[in-house]
């Protein structure tokens, strides 16, 4: 995972990712656009923490993105390789849910993202 870490470092700098919020050594959140503010890149990492997809034995980033206030709310899961388990993808899909509580009124949106920040599917 250290030249997963390193290659999420250099392609932070391009815009792409966004602006790192550091939960702690080993989980980012990366928040982009004008729709997510350093605080909601705080309560995800927070609550990915209390789901059980941060924890002290993993290295895991994501993103969230909108474009404004009002634009539904992409939480994007950066995987290593092409595809995940469909137990990984319920579980992906339900943390949206668990999300609601922070963005209300707003539509999750659950994506499956490789590391270069490309769409891998919609769950």
């Amino acid at each position: 995972m250290g030249f997963f870490k390193s290659l999420m470092s250099v392609i932070s700098t391009d815009g792409k990712t966004g602006t790192p919020f550091k939960l702690d050594k080993n989980h980012t959140v990366y928040y982009k656009g004008e729709g997510v503010t350093e605080l909601d890149a705080a309560h995800v990492a927070g609550f990915l923490k209390g789901y059980g997809y941060f924890t002290e034995t993993s290295q895991n980033d994501v993103q969230i993105a909108a474009k404004s206030s009002a634009d539904p709310v992409q939480l994007g899961f950066i995987i290593g390789g092409k595809s995940v388990s469909p137990e990984v993808e319920a579980y992906f899909k339900e943390s949206g849910s668990g999300l609601q509580e922070f963005f209300p009124n707003r539509s999750i949106i659950v994506r499956l993202l490789d590391v270069n920040l490309s769409e891998l599917k919609v769950l």
